[in-house]
């Protein structure tokens, strides 16, 4: 045995020199070149991925979405939108430096409310096989963000391409308005993770003062913008015309000169994207020198990203350094004053001389916490589901609030300006309403309520023990985001028939058919999920096509259902007498929209029958 045992320590012995003369004549000799080594062997990985998923029958309606959607979408841009009319490039150019400012300020006021995980303590998005990749060796904390932000270098190319078939008719060079696009989306993500570092620094008082201070000022531009609009707003206008001013405040304030001053990095990149020189160097490089001044531009604007790049690292430090004397702050609190630690706990556990009693006394207060937990809701299956979904919605219960206060709103100012008794202006704004209401439902609900199975990717094998159907394992993941969408329908909807005054018919048709809407929008973003999962925080081309796609399906569903709409009141008031058109046109329409919707769900259960963890899971 000790021979055996000897021989054994002499071949572990082996293999560590072996492995550590590989690692002596290996050429990982710095960090980047490290990071070069995976990233090379992971952009292989996937694209080998990607191949199999043309191929593979599970994948073939995902597969068959993102090319007939990239097909489309290139066939459009050649074809009916370059027969639109040219736009002015400087408005191109405000929207590319001050509207990104504004999105900026968006994602501080959102990332300032947001909660994260506990061991998520900082906006560095890293999965479980990057932190044990790129975190857990031996690297300088800068080469992990600076990796963190070049992840998302091929989705930016990506977006910048779709977003040049639309644009490249309003601006002369399209080469230059591909770079400038990047660049300006680049550059923003930069931006976007200096703000987040800094977010991340401050501790819990300062954060309370920096949410006061952003609801203050997210209400004063609001209030501001809105006074604009309402008096520059011609009077007795359509709500056409309202938003149409409202667009026009919101780029007039884009291009305002303290928003320019903040888009300073941004400015060399969006003057590129429309070939315009740009000032100092104009006074340096004569205007017909184009060419050469959209080279100056793109070396200034790699410079600007150089320099925010730099900002960045130096931020993190301080982030990471404040973070921790914050910490040793409240260990040093919490040690003195243990005592108060030792009652806490002396009352929640009574202490006794006996052991069994003290036992007994601890297993009481379990069983009665156990009891305070438990409802009757939980005893039904779908009902523990449910539960679950309410008790995971209290931490973005904030997050929620706002994402539906403020499209609310929106849906319902045009009812605020007077008609001035033009006819069917009632009408009009009454429509804009229920479109709000409509648009708000399909765009903006979704992303605010990710509590479905978009949120379980990791726990879909614990998911699929539990002990429901399909059906019920559906029904209840929906239920929670789909009951929140409907309350936010009915809420607006109450609040615009009684100011409109509109009839009681239409607001009992519109009260039974959005909520068909709320489950079909919920089940066709997680059967695209199911069909083709990510993570929540995914980066990369197919998170770009699979955004597209989704806004390709709700834009027919606005189009189209409308239309169809109209088609059956009006095919009812021919075919059908008179006196059974309504009650027809009712029924029918209100069965249509819940075939459709009830579809829907049917097609989600499909995809949750089908989906195997084992092979769906995509790997970290």
């Amino acid at each position: 045995m000790s021979t055996a045992y000897s021989s054994s320590l002499q071949k572990s012995d082996s293999t560590l020199r072996s492995l550590a003369g590989s690692a002596e004549g290996s050429t990982w000799k710095h960090p980047l070149e490290t990071i070069w080594h995976l990233e090379v062997i992971r952009g292989t990985y996937r694209l080998q991925r990607f191949w199999n998923r043309l191929r593979s029958p599970r994948q073939a309606v995902a597969s068959i979405l993102a090319i007939a959607f990239v097909l489309l979408y290139i066939l459009a841009g050649f074809t009916i939108l370059s027969r639109r009319e040219v736009v002015d490039p400087s408005r191109l150019q405000l929207w590319l430096s001050g509207g990104m400012v504004l999105y900026t300020i968006y994602h501080s006021i959102k990332y300032l409310w947001s909660t994260r995980p506990a061991d998520a303590p900082t906006c560095v998005v890293t999965t479980p096989a990057m932190a044990l990749w790129i975190g857990g060796g031996p690297m300088p904390r800068r080469f992990v963000v600076l990796h963190d932000i070049a992840r998302v270098v091929p989705a930016t190319l990506m977006k910048s391409l779709l977003l040049c078939v639309v644009i490249w008719r309003d601006v002369p060079n399209v080469f230059c308005l591909w770079l400038g696009v990047f660049l300006a989306l680049f550059t923003l993500e930069w931006m976007r993770r200096i703000v987040s570092h800094v977010i991340d620094a401050v501790n819990r008082r300062e954060k309370k003062l920096l949410r006061a201070a952003s609801l203050v000022i997210a209400l004063a531009l609001v209030v501001a913008l809105g006074l604009q609009t309402i008096n520059n707003a011609p009077p007795g206008g359509d709500p056409a015309m309202y938003m149409a001013t409202a667009i026009g405040e919101v780029a007039m304030f884009a291009s305002g000169d303290a928003v320019q001053c903040l888009a300073l990095p941004l400015q060399p990149a969006s003057h590129l994207a429309v070939s315009e020189p740009m000032w100092p160097w104009t006074t340096i490089i004569p205007a017909g020198l184009l060419p050469l001044h959209c080279a100056v531009l793109l070396l200034t604007s790699l410079v600007a990203i150089v320099l925010l790049g730099f900002v960045l690292i130096r931020l993190d430090d301080w982030a990471i350094e404040r973070r921790h004397n914050d910490e040793q702050t409240q260990l040093r609190n919490w040690n003195a004053t243990p005592e108060s630690s030792g009652d806490e706990l002396r009352a929640a556990f009574p202490q006794t001389s006996d052991t069994t009693t003290n036992v007994n006394s601890i297993a009481e207060h379990g069983s009665q916490v156990r009891t305070r937990y438990q409802s009757p809701l939980t005893q039904w299956p779908v009902g523990a589901i449910v539960a679950r979904q309410l008790h995971c919605i209290r931490r973005y219960q904030v997050n929620v609030i706002v994402s539906f206060a403020i499209p609310m709103a929106v849906s319902l100012s045009p009812l605020l300006m007077p008609s001035n008794g033009l006819a069917g202006q009632v009408a009009k704004q009454w429509i804009f309403v229920i479109g709000g209401i409509a648009l708000s439902s399909l765009l903006l609900a979704p992303p605010a309520l990710q509590i479905d199975f978009r949120r379980d990717l990791k726990r879909m094998s614990l998911l699929r023990s539990f002990p429901l159907t399909s059906t019920e394992m559906c029904a209840g993941m929906l239920s929670v985001p789909v009951a929140i969408t409907i309350l936010f329908q009915w809420i607006t909807l109450a609040i615009a028939a009684i100011i409109a005054s509109v009839s009681l018919v239409q607001v009992g048709w519109l009260a039974l058919a959005f909520p068909a809407l709320a489950l079909l929008t919920f089940a066709v973003e997680n059967s695209l999920f199911l069909a083709f999962p990510h993570p929540i925080h995914e980066q990369g081309i197919a998170m770009v096509i699979r955004a597209k796609i989704t806004f390709l399906w709700k834009g027919i569903v606005l189009a189209f259902v409308p239309v169809l709409l109209f088609l059956w009141i009006t095919a009812c008031h021919q075919v059908l007498p008179a006196a059974v058109v309504i009650p027809v046109a009712f029924v029918g329409s209100l069965i249509g929209c819940w075939a459709v919707a009830l579809a829907a769900f049917a097609v989600l259960v499909r995809c949750w029958k089908r989906f195997d963890p084992a092979s769906d899971t995509p790997p970290d």
